[in-house]
Parts: structure tokens; C-alpha cells; sequence
């Protein structure tokens, strides 16, 4: 009884598409252009600029999340262009309390290539 349960798990386990997926050297990659999210609330121009650049975590984060919109299973194989910077004032910052304007920057128009496991046998 114990022989006939490690054989069916071993056909299983033979048989299962991941047991293949980690032996497969066919992608299928994509290339797609995104704008990255601003950054939150109201900084300094530098601070923001900072934040927002290639380089820092929230470029790589927000990289790797253009990629994971095109469906389960995509992942980030490399950052084309890093695009532009942009920087928007915010609406309502008090000028009063600091000295300097409020920024929100963002990256527009980033070229990602994104990679997946080819599907099929």
C-alpha cells in the first residue's frame, strides 16, 4: 500500500507541468511602455526627483509592477529606457510652512522587457 502512494506520487511529480518549468530555456518576452507611479504626498523638488530616478527602490519596485499587469506569471527581464522625469506641484501645499514648492515626480514612458515560461510542451 505504502509502494503504490510513493509510486503515484512520483508519476505526479513526473508529469506536473512545474517539474517541467524548471528545466525550460524557451521565454516568450514582451516589450510594453508604462508610466510609474508619482511619488506620495508633497516633497521638495530634490527629494521627489530622488525618490522618483532610476536607481532608487521605488523605480525597480514599480518596474517590476508594469510587468506583473500583463497577467500571472510575468516577471521583469530588463529595464529598456528609463524614461523621462517629471515633476507636477502639488494642489494645496501651504507655502507658508515651508520654503520651498511641493512636488509630486513620476517616470514617464519606461520601456521594460518582461519575460515568461513558454507555454505549452
Amino acid at each position: 500500500m505504502r509502494l503504490n502512494r510513493v509510486f503515484l506520487m512520483v508519476l505526479v511529480f513526473v508529469f506536473s507541468n512545474q517539474c517541467f518549468a524548471l528545466a525550460v530555456d524557451e521565454w516568450e518576452y514582451e516589450t510594453i511602455t508604462g508610466t510609474l507611479k508619482a511619488t506620495p504626498g508633497c516633497k521638495t523638488k530634490a527629494k521627489a526627483a530622488k525618490q522618483a530616478s532610476s536607481g532608487s527602490y521605488r523605480f525597480g519596485k514599480y518596474t517590476k509592477l508594469l510587468c506583473t499587469d500583463i497577467a500571472y506569471g510575468w516577471s521583469l527581464e530588463s529595464v529598456e529606457d528609463e524614461g523621462k522625469l517629471v515633476c507636477e506641484e502639488c494642489d494645496g501645499w501651504d507655502e507658508d510652512e515651508a520654503k520651498d514648492d511641493g512636488f509630486s515626480c513620476y517616470m514617464e514612458e519606461v520601456v521594460v522587457k518582461c519575460r515568461t515560461v513558454k507555454k505549452g510542451w
